[in-house]
């Protein structure tokens, strides 16, 4: 029965969504995870981290199904400059020394089914928050849409962790503190069969772009750009145009592609904004890019959505439980331990020289 009352209520089931509630499992009665997208959906994204990536897996008990996911390790990549060419190494300091990519279709679904195997989460999908319910000052609810009925369903803590362009964070009052235009339109594609290293990635930068093949599954890679936005409106050619360009021109990646086939179609998204909101508030918290987004072209929106999850986590399992657990505090926690990557992020974010 849906209606009635959840320790938890979980609105998004991707990576941010599907790990919050993996990891606040133990500390709650009963966990309820509603997301909105269809278990068909195709994502153009990917997830990528590296050692301090792996780590936070480690720590949130979810390593053991992100390797099962089937994508390589990798220890490396070839650095291109323009015409300069070197090699990049990662320092071995221990086991989780490595980088690896999962298309997001195949890392969420297999996230969502480690949430589901919890004996006490219960995943609606799809379903959609159509309000939420306040009282006193707190959010106490949220009326659920589910198979065309309405359920009100009360809780002790409402998760948002639906994506950069929540909703229904505004409508707690999440507020943005900080908001950063990004100039960069990231497009990619996965493809199959390319005569191409499996245990190391290929960056091609550019002044106004940047070109990047990663292994990320059996004989498959992710090929991506990063394109200038200035250099889109010089050229009139639509950002897919663009990918199609980059890629065929590039000395690495063309001739690979072309010997081999693309298994997805070319997707992406453009004119984004980073964001920080606040964390938490009287009986909600945002994790992942509801409350704080990073420009995709740093690849640092995995352990943004990691980061939030364990810091939710570790204050509910100080209390003991959800309904114990005070939340003040945790958007300065986390606003530490990401302000290098933000740092990263809103340097990638500032004008650039674009050639004529």
């Amino acid at each position: 029965m849906i209606a009635g009352h959840w320790s938890v209520v979980v609105v998004g089931g991707r990576i941010a969504g599907a790990t919050a509630a993996w990891a606040l499992a133990p500390y709650a009665e009963k966990v309820l995870v509603v997301d909105a997208s269809q278990a068909t959906s195709f994502w153009p994204q990917q997830s990528t981290w590296d050692r301090d990536g792996a780590i936070l897996w480690d720590d949130l008990g979810l390593l053991d199904t992100v390797l099962a996911c089937g994508a390589p390790r990798t220890y490396g990549h070839t650095f291109r400059f323009e015409d300069e060419v070197s090699e990049q190494d990662y320092p071995q300091q221990d086991g989780y020394s490595y980088r690896m990519t999962v298309p997001r279709e195949v890392l969420d679904p297999a996230l969502l089914r480690a949430a589901q195997s919890r004996d006490n989460v219960t995943v609606l999908r799809p379903g959609r928050v159509r309000d939420i319910v306040t009282r006193g000052g707190r959010v106490s609810g949220v009326t659920v849409r589910h198979q065309g009925v309405e359920h009100a369903v009360s809780c002790d803590l409402l998760v948002l962790a639906d994506g950069r362009l929540s909703r229904n964070a505004d409508r707690v009052g999440a507020v943005p503190y900080q908001v950063i235009p990004s100039p960069w339109v990231a497009m990619l594609a996965y493809f199959a069969d390319l005569p191409l290293p499996t245990d190391r990635g290929y960056i091609h930068l550019e002044r106004d772009n940047v070109a990047i093949s990663t292994p990320c599954g059996p004989r498959q890679w992710c090929v991506s750009t990063d394109m200038h936005q200035a250099m889109l409106d010089a050229s009139g050619r639509h950002p897919a145009q663009e990918f199609a360009r980059i890629i065929a021109e590039d000395p690495h990646i063309g001739p690979a592609v072309a010997l081999g086939r693309r298994i997805t179609p070319v997707g992406g998204a453009g004119k984004l904004r980073m964001h920080r909101r606040p964390m938490s508030g009287p009986g909600w918290c945002l994790v992942g890019d509801a409350g704080y987004h990073l420009d995709p072209v740093v690849a640092r929106g995995t352990k943004v959505a990691l980061v939030g999850a364990q810091l939710l986590r570790d204050r509910i399992a100080a209390a003991g439980d959800v309904a114990g657990a005070v939340l003040d505090g945790l958007t300065e926690q986390r606003d530490a331990a990401l302000e290098g990557d933000w740092e990263l992020a809103e340097q990638a974010c500032l004008p650039a020289p674009v050639r004529s």
